[in-house]
């Protein structure tokens, strides 16, 4: 199977023009990857340097776990990423769509959203290897074919043009259309009570980042880069917290947006003692990081860490319990907003708490946050659950 190894910055010298006043090029380090048999994977790894030093793009996640989801399904069915039969759907890139993506979407082991994201970065791939010219193609010879589209216009002056073209490729996936409360996923109270008891089970950095995320509404990346300087602050221990979150303290928030989120006083007690702890010492291994959570290498705590640790989570319930576990890390954060603005509404007015909310979870569109009010109307056992999320926490995880 395909693996990724996280390599360092470089500087390589310049050879052109030639001079001894020139400078280096400073190179950052990029997601490197490789076969199973340990083989340095070219196209691939000029590719992802163009990203990081060209592009400057800021996060990789998504493309980095397609390419390696898409490398290692070469690799199970022994095929050449370069190579494409006569027959479009024996071609690596179709099969991958059809066999792959699109199988485990229909299950429900992945979401369509997720195999769609997983194909257009594939797809990007291609083209800049196309467009480099690390891969010939011909008529008869190529990844995927392109497509006119036309799409419906919902912008002003619609009714005098109702529909726009654009280019697309026949290896799209179709993303199903879902009502706003269809779209909401989150945790029912039993399945709250089963995640909090199994979380309990793991090591303290997952917990932190998971409590982070249903107990303060935070994305998965904000979590994991929460700084040391938040954990190591003295805070009241008797009640919840404002904390400001973004680019002044390093926190990748969604459009780099500086917001003050909810903490409560358990949580913040829990990271100041692992800020403070020898197990977080001893990872760093003499080291320093800014940021509170880091690996047992003593790498900062990154979005890969939590999904490996929330899928062995969520197989322990579905395993203990008999029952499905359809959930993904950013429910937590649903469950979080539900749970708490069925609190608000409790205690207040419903503007009040709908502003609130919006506030803490960073929303601009006040039509999300209205969403989770529509859901609550629908579900009588969350109206009468105040505090439910608090309670279940404090008797699981923090005690």
């Amino acid at each position: 199977m395909a693996y990724v190894v996280v390599s360092s910055s470089i500087s390589v010298p310049r050879i052109h023009p030639k001079s001894s006043l020139n400078k280096p090029i400073e190179l950052d380090g990029f997601p490197t990857f490789y076969n199973a048999n340990h083989q340095y994977l070219l196209p691939v790894n000029l590719w992802f340097n163009y990203l990081v030093n060209i592009r400057r793009s800021k996060n990789l996640n998504s493309a980095v776990r397609a390419i390696k989801r898409y490398w290692s399904f070469l690799e199970e069915h022994d095929l050449e990423w370069d190579a494409f039969p006569p027959s479009k759907f024996l071609r690596p890139t179709y099969r991958f769509r059809n066999d792959d993506l699109l199988a485990k979407a229909r299950s429900g082991d992945i979401q369509f959203s997720t195999a769609s994201l997983y194909m257009l970065h594939v797809i990007k791939f291609y083209e800049w290897c196309i467009s480099n010219r690390m891969l010939l193609i011909d008529e008869r010879s190529k990844p995927f074919e392109y497509e006119l589209i036309h799409v419906r216009n919902r912008g002003m002056m619609n009714h005098l043009n109702p529909h726009y073209v654009v280019t697309s490729t026949d290896l799209r996936i179709k993303v199903p259309k879902k009502s706003e409360i269809q779209s909401l996923n989150p945790l029912t109270k039993v399945e709250v009570e089963l995640y909090a008891q199994e979380l309990s089970t793991f090591g303290i950095e997952f917990i932190i980042q998971q409590l982070l995320q249903i107990h303060s509404g935070l994305r998965i990346e904000e979590a994991c880069t929460v700084p040391l300087s938040l954990a190591l602050e003295a805070y009241s221990q008797n009640t919840n917290i404002e904390v400001t979150i973004g680019p002044s303290n390093g926190v990748k928030t969604k459009y780099e947006k500086e917001r003050k989120v909810e903490l409560s006083s358990r949580l913040a007690a829990m990271m100041n003692s692992y800020a403070n702890s020898i197990r977080r010492q001893k990872r760093l291994k003499g080291k320093q990081s800014p940021y509170l959570l880091v690996t047992k290498n003593g790498t900062p705590f990154s979005s890969n860490n939590v999904h490996q640790s929330f899928r062995r989570l969520q197989l322990k319930i579905q395993n203990q319990n008999n029952i499905l576990f359809k959930h993904k890390p950013h429910d937590l954060r649903a469950t979080y907003c539900t749970y708490r603005l069925a609190s608000l509404l409790e205690h207040g007015l419903q503007k009040d708490a709908v502003t609130q909310m919006m506030a803490w979870m960073g929303h601009n569109n006040e039509a999300t946050m209205w969403k989770y009010v529509d859901f609550l109307e629908r579900d009588k056992n969350i109206q009468k659950a105040v505090s439910l999320l608090d309670q279940i926490l404090e008797e699981a995880v923090y005690e």
